[in-house]
């Protein structure tokens, strides 16, 4: 379904419990924000609970608390979502609350510098006072030179300062617009019902101009880009970065199963290594940030005191050759899809869950009907398939490389 103003309506009827999930995406991320306006769409996963015309701060989370419901939102590089849980007999007021923020969104100087605050503290606390907090951050700042996935969802501190009202509320008449939107409802409803309550409450929102996307499609990197850091934590880290494809791609499936192989579970192949054979590492772990646009697939370890980062760098170069050099058995990659299909079983399991799913299948992965065939996509990849990815992706030319050292007040060893 979808209104004449663009919006985009998914919905799956379920009436099994009397409980329905209602979830709004924008196709609104960090990679949508200019340079010098970082922290955005951010910004607005705050500003959006913040009050409109019609409500008072607090009131839209009120009135889904006090109905039995829950509320929250995130924000990623490509989108921003806000979803709610609620007793089915509420639907409408859920469907009212979104549509009002949607187009009556009272964006003040106070709710804004509040909210700044807000997302200034959540700054502090996730990165810059965390140990390595930092680090995934500069990788992308030197992995990236022309993407911006160069700049990482939460923004800086320095951009947001800067930002004015004037900034901010062109930003929101930008992309919080119908046409820039997809409502996704799935639980216990009539779908007779839902229908006329998304026109009701949705259907007078006027259209946003179209949403022009000028983003700079990142080169190819043809060289090891190294970068060392000396902070303020206990241990040695090494993160490696590799760029690989873009989610939904055809190389995206074998990738995924990739990152099961090498880090999922004590008996996958790089925590076994390092942790178990080599004991240089108290962690390890490898996955992909599967995104809209080709994005880094990590490699990342915590290394025991004693052992250094190119220890380490060897290690994983030589899991990595493994892999480039020799098909995996039959059985290894069974574990693999089956890990992964338990994945997607879970996935299906709430209404949120399958909502989260729908949605970013219709917007990051732009197929809504991929919910029926991700499963046939992961039984199709072959051992072929995982060595040519490997092959492709896990060179050292493709690679960012940073080595976290400890600085001489954090008392390693002490």
């Amino acid at each position: 379904m979808q209104l004449p103003n663009g919006l985009r309506v998914l919905m799956v009827e379920d009436n099994e419990a009397p409980v329905v999930n209602v979830q709004v995406w924008y196709h609104v991320g960090s990679k949508d924000e200019k340079p010098g306006q970082t922290g955005f769409a951010h910004l607005f996963e705050h500003l959006m609970f913040d009050g409109t015309t019609n409500l008072d701060p607090d009131e839209f989370s009120n009135y889904i608390v006090k109905a039995g419901g829950i509320d929250n939102a995130y924000t990623t590089e490509d989108t921003t979502v806000f979803w709610e849980t609620i007793p089915s007999s509420v639907l409408p007021v859920a469907l009212w609350l979104e549509a009002d923020r949607m187009h009556n969104l009272d964006i003040s100087d106070r709710s804004f510098k509040n909210e700044r605050e807000v997302v200034k503290e959540e700054r502090r606390q996730r990165f810059d006072n965390q140990p390595y907090g930092d680090v995934v951050e500069v990788l992308y700042a030197h992995a990236f030179t022309v993407h911006p996935y160069k700049h990482v969802p939460i923004g800086s501190m320095e951009d947001l300062d800067r930002a004015s009202v004037n900034d901010v509320r062109s930003f929101y008449n930008t992309y919080y617009v119908p046409n820039n939107a997809t409502l996704v409802v799935v639980g216990d409803f009539s779908p007779a019902e839902l229908k006329s309550s998304v026109e009701e409450y949705f259907g007078p929102i006027a259209q946003g101009q179209p949403v022009r996307r000028d983003i700079p499609v990142e080169p190819p990197q043809t060289a090891q880009r190294t970068l060392k850091l000396t902070e303020d934590v206990a241990l040695p880290a090494v993160v490696e970065g590799y760029h690989m494809p873009a989610d939904g791609a055809p190389d995206a499936y074998p990738v995924h199963l990739v990152s099961k192989i090498l880090a999922q579970g004590e008996s996958s192949r790089i925590y076994r290594r390092l942790v178990y054979e080599k004991q240089m590492a108290l962690e390890a772990d490898s996955q992909g940030n599967f995104t809209e646009d080709p994005n880094l697939f990590f490699v990342l370890a915590v290394l025991n005191s004693g052992f250094t980062p190119a220890q380490a760098e060897s290690e994983i170069a030589s899991v990595l050759a493994d892999l480039r050099d020799h098909p995996v058995s039959d059985q290894e990659l069974d574990k693999a899809k089956n890990e992964m299909l338990g994945d997607l079983i879970v996935s299906h399991q709430s209404t949120q869950s399958r909502a989260d799913e729908l949605g970013y299948d219709a917007v990051v992965l732009k197929d809504p009907e991929l919910v029926n065939t991700q499963v046939d996509r992961y039984v199709a990849v072959t051992p072929a398939d995982i060595q040519r990815v490997a092959r492709t992706y896990f060179i050292p030319e493709n690679m960012t490389l940073i080595e976290v050292m400890p600085d001489a007040k954090s008392g390693q060893g002490n």
